[in-house]
């Protein structure tokens, strides 16, 4: 049996598009699995806990885990079965601090329960073997699993020329302030510099008074927050969108901007990390170059980008090849 350790599907949370790319894609392939939802919020998610800790396994079985950072895999650890789980933000990352949140993840020893250890991209597989060599050849890049046909109800919508959006988080590690440079430069150039956000219950700076500073300073720039009631409210915005841009300095694979790509926007990306793997090198700007980002903003240059190797069923078929399912 194949167990699926997951998180619920948030509303606006990369989690809920995750988990829908895996369960349909094993659901096509015919596989039988169960899927074991963890959520220490509700009584459900303490019941699946108690349940992995009595569940009887053997040798035959096989574990995933969303998360591979996840407490739960302490439960499972010594059960029978070979385990495998994907590596989002793996806090080892240059610019995140290995305590997330007040939380230590405690990676490398979670990291060693594991048979293979599945990345989103290159860069970031290079940075986990050099950040933990102990686990070389656990390491192997897979992509991010993504369900493109979702979106094909918003392709191919009227774009706006002159439409700029954000749609990554408004957070420190993706440099509001440069965002909020560049929106009043671009509005300077009669642009409509948009911030999108996906519908997490009305919340845009997770309460940091911070944030919510630098968003009165980016509205009195030019920038426009723009509120999203659900995922279709925000496709549609961003269906709209002739450029979308990010200034972040920390991702492992960011799938705002493939969304935004996917939707027929032109990209707009550092040429660091991972980005060079996903956008042609002519939507790139050196970091922090704010003239670079207004040059190809105004140029919007049309390139063919390599985003479709993150489909779902190549990555899910990378998956099972790995777990030897297939």
């Amino acid at each position: 049996m194949l167990y699926f350790v997951t998180y619920p599907d948030w509303e606006g949370h990369w989690h809920k598009n995750y988990n829908l790319a895996v369960t349909s894609e094993l659901q096509r392939l015919g596989l039988d699995f169960v899927k074991v939802i963890l959520d220490h919020r509700s009584q459900g998610g303490r019941r699946a806990l108690e349940h992995l800790t009595a569940l009887t396994t053997t040798q035959t079985d096989v574990w995933l885990f969303s998360v591979a950072q996840s407490p739960a895999v302490e439960l499972v650890g010594s059960k029978p079965g070979a385990k495998f789980a994907h590596v989002h933000g793996m806090t080892c990352f240059p610019f995140d601090p290995a305590v997330l949140q007040g939380i230590d993840l405690r990676e490398k020893r979670r990291f060693g329960y594991y048979d293979r250890l599945f990345v989103s991209s290159r860069w970031s597989y290079q940075n986990a073997v050099a950040h933990y060599p102990e686990y070389a050849e656990k390491f192997a890049y897979t992509g991010f699993p993504i369900d493109f046909e979702d979106y094909q109800p918003y392709r191919g919508r009227r774009k706006r020329k002159k439409l700029i959006v954000f749609n990554q988080r408004f957070s420190c590690e993706r440099l509001p302030l440069i965002e909020i440079e560049l929106a009043g430069i671009l509005s300077g150039e009669g642009f409509d510099v948009q911030h999108l956000y996906a519908p997490v219950k009305g919340r845009i700076s997770n309460g940091c008074r911070h944030l919510k500073r630098l968003r009165s300073i980016g509205e009195s720039c030019g920038l426009n927050f723009v509120p999203n009631l659900s995922k279709d409210d925000y496709h549609r915005s961003l269906a709209q969108a002739s450029v979308v841009v990010t200034t972040s300095i920390c991702d492992n694979l960011p799938v705002s901007l493939i969304e935004g790509i996917h939707l027929g926007a032109v990209p707009v990306a550092p040429e660091s990390m991972c980005f060079g793997e996903i956008v042609h090198r002519d939507n790139l700007y050196s970091p922090y170059d704010l003239k670079g980002i207004v040059r190809i903003c105004q140029s919007q240059p049309q390139r063919e980008h390599p985003i479709y190797r993150h489909a779902k069923k190549r990555v899910v078929g990378q998956y099972l090849e790995h777990m030897d399912l297939q």
